[in-house]
């Protein structure tokens, strides 16, 4: 075929250009006018087929691009193999199809081409095809109008499954809030019937203290004498009475929360609920002081010295439901209690009776140590791996606020209001949970796995760099530095009423109990007892236990004794 249709290839060779006016089918070139005529003279030319060269440029381009003429030896097509289906020239023939035995020649296999049935099957098939295409856009655009229909019934549909969600939503909402105004004005009254002895109370003693005024004034020894020991009576009494609001709990701080919070992801029209109010209790803020605990604070040093070597260890239960990896622990209310568990990344929560409650993860935070703020039920946690320090809602299950420090934090403890951290690189500090800013207590360089523990005005923490355990006050004037060659990478310490320290020897795999002067020591556990790499203590003032956390073997309680 020419390279234009639109020149004569005749022409062409003579370097003449004249524009076709027919095309030869059988020469595949374009011919002009006077080429033309010699052309249908020509006895080898005159029985081609000849065709405008309008009605040729009406073929599809890729007809146009179809050649006579072999590509590799730019010789015309003469034989058609039927075993390879494909037409060949001379020098085809002879180079790769010498030995094919169904061999024709291309005039004599196309001969009557265009009245075969071959064609007219194709032609056929065309047809066929032609109408399935047209049958399959119909069914499209049917489909199509159809689709738009539905649509809009489904919308229909929707928009009324929304108006029954929320009018449903609307029910659970006020069920809810009803349930709310009723818990509370069921606590209220708990606290204004408490109010009310109060009252009481002090009433009797503001005129106690007004009728002992006039009775030292006016009164003779011989009443006086009797008096006192009439009030002495009536004060111990009104002691028990306090004693008594403390321990069946009509003092502790009542906390309203949101729990069993659904999942709104999966809201569908037949949800139970939206969640439910739960009432919950933690130890009062109110720091009761006796007359009788200041003379005990003011004689321990005395009285704990001669009795260090009395203090044992007896097992209450041992707790497998923290899993492997805890680092560090906490108390939570109704005797619950929270593990930093650094190897699986989360915060788990085991009930008083050593079962699993449930778990936070924190991932990829790994939480080193944790602390727990009982009056916004919330856990603070740290990181040795990173410079957060992060608050974690107890009932909603996940993280509330995070705060970011200038360096990592092991060890963190909480008491009255205030929250002391281990840094590595800057010491013992003070962060205020308001506005997240830090207070330097104690400027030291700590190792990444020192604990703290608190007790009044008094802050314990270890330090493995120093392989010591340090008391300061809040201050951060140091009072005693302990050192034992028997406690090697000193972990997690704790700290009961009278001062006595206790503190886990991670790679010495013991426990160890200091006097409150730091002096004397006493060791209390060993790996003989069962203790492996011990990480975070804890100390439960109120029923004299302490919990041990070993990093691959779960926690231990311990019931602290006294023996002769």
């Amino acid at each position: 075929m020419s390279n234009s249709t639109s020149l004569c290839g005749v022409c062409g060779l003579r370097h003449l250009s004249k524009p076709s006016t027919v095309w030869c089918l059988d020469c595949d070139e374009g011919l002009c006018f006077d080429c033309k005529e010699h052309h249908s003279l020509l006895k080898a030319t005159k029985s081609h087929n000849i065709i405008s060269i309008n009605e040729y440029q009406k073929l599809p381009r890729n007809v146009l691009e179809i050649t006579q003429y072999c590509t590799k030896h730019e010789e015309i097509f003469q034989i058609f193999c039927k075993k390879h289906d494909c037409p060949c020239c001379r020098k085809c023939i002879i180079e790769t199809h010498n030995n094919c035995i169904d061999l024709i020649e291309i005039e004599d296999y196309i001969k009557d081409v265009k009245s075969s049935a071959r064609l007219s099957d194709l032609e056929d098939i065309l047809n066929e095809t032609t109408e399935n295409v047209k049958k399959i856009c119909i069914n499209k655009q049917e489909n199509l109008t159809s689709l738009q229909e539905v649509r809009k019934k489904i919308e229909n549909e929707i928009v009324q499954t929304r108006i029954k969600i929320n009018n449903h939503l609307d029910k659970l909402q006020a069920d809810l809030i009803q349930e709310l105004y009723a818990k509370e004005a069921n606590e209220s009254k708990k606290i204004l019937q408490v109010l009310k002895l109060l009252e009481e109370k002090e009433a009797q003693l503001k005129e106690c203290q007004n009728n002992f005024v006039h009775i030292k004034k006016y009164a003779s020894d011989v009443q006086l004498f009797l008096s006192m020991k009439q009030i002495e009576n009536d004060t111990v009494k009104d002691e028990e009475f306090v004693q008594s609001l403390m321990e069946n709990g009509r003092i502790f701080q009542v906390i309203l929360y949101l729990k069993d919070i659904i999942d709104t992801k999966n809201i569908a029209v037949d949800i139970p609920y939206i969640g439910k109010v739960g009432v919950d209790y933690s130890p009062s803020l109110v720091s009761i002081t006796k007359n009788k605990e200041k003379q005990a604070q003011m004689m321990a040093t005395k009285t704990t010295i001669k009795s260090i070597k009395n203090i044992a260890l007896k097992v209450q239960k041992k707790i497998t439901a923290c899993g492997s990896g805890s680092t560090g622990c906490t108390q939570l209310s109704h005797g619950n209690i929270a593990f930093a568990n650094e190897k699986e990344r989360n915060i788990t929560v085991v009930k008083s009776d050593g079962s699993l409650d449930f778990k936070i993860d924190l991932k990829p935070y790994r939480p080193l140590d944790i602390t727990y703020i009982p009056y916004t039920n919330t856990i603070v946690v740290t990181s040795r791996s990173s410079n957060d320090i992060k608050i974690v809602d107890v009932n909603a299950r996940g993280v509330l606020k995070t705060y970011c420090l200038d360096a990592p934090c092991a060890g963190i403890a909480y008491t009255e209001k205030r929250i002391i951290l281990c840094s590595t690189n800057e010491g013992i500090l003070e962060l205020n949970q308001h506005d997240g800013s830090v207070k330097t207590i104690v400027p030291d360089k700590l190792h990444d796995y020192a604990h703290v523990a608190l007790l009044g005005d008094q802050i314990f923490y270890t330090n493995s760099l120093t392989k010591s355990v340090i008391c300061c006050d809040l201050l951060g004037r140091k009072q005693w530095v302990f050192q034992y060659p028997k406690l090697s990478r000193l972990f997690g310490v704790a700290v009961d009423i009278d001062g006595h320290v206790f503190v886990a020897g991670n790679s010495s795999h013991n426990v160890v109990v200091i006097s409150p002067d730091g002096k004397q020591q006493k060791q209390l556990l060993s790996s003989k007892d069962g203790v492996d790499w011990p990480n975070g203590l804890i100390y439960d003032r109120h029923k004299n236990q302490l919990l041990v956390t070993n990093y691959d073997k779960g926690a231990v309680l311990y019931n602290v004794t006294l023996v002769d």
